[in-house]
């Protein structure tokens, strides 16, 4: 299933006259990154994916169940070699700006999970957002909506 998803993704990105991306892409595209950026300060426990599951099922109105699906299919997606590259592409090209900002917040919600920003995070969730195209100030905006 995740390489489906991933060759839907290499399809519908390709730019000009590219079909939108569907709902359940723009998903797991966002719970990717949040996956990331858990995973970035060496210490993915069960309660930075219990938060993911949980921030996912709010944001996108998704039973437990399938929140939990999610997070995984998510997590499987890390044993691919391409990378968060395909997902932030996803993001900056077929998301508006709210939703853009929308995936940061979440972002920071998931970094302050555990109770502890490390600079790592910080860092990874700063280029991101800019990576999707938002300003600092949308990027403080999420971050500040996170708290």
């Amino acid at each position: 299933m995740l390489e489906k998803i991933i060759a839907a993704l290499k399809v519908k990105t390709g730019g000009a006259g590219a079909a939108p991306v569907t709902q359940s892409v723009k998903q797991l595209a966002a719970a990717a990154l949040m996956v990331e950026a858990a995973r970035r300060d060496s210490s993915f426990d069960d309660s930075e994916h219990k938060a993911i599951s949980r921030i996912v099922g709010e944001e996108f109105n998704l039973s437990p169940e399938d929140a939990k699906s999610l997070v995984d299919l998510a997590e499987q997606r890390s044993r691919l070699p391409y990378g968060e590259s395909i997902f932030t592409r996803t993001i900056a090209e077929n998301f508006s700006d709210k939703e853009r900002q929308d995936v940061v917040t979440m972002l920071w919600k998931v970094a302050l999970a555990d109770g502890h920003l490390a600079r790592v995070e910080v860092a990874m969730i700063e280029r991101l957002a800019k990576e999707v195209g938002l300003d600092a100030a949308a990027t403080a905006a999420a971050r500040a909506a996170a708290q």
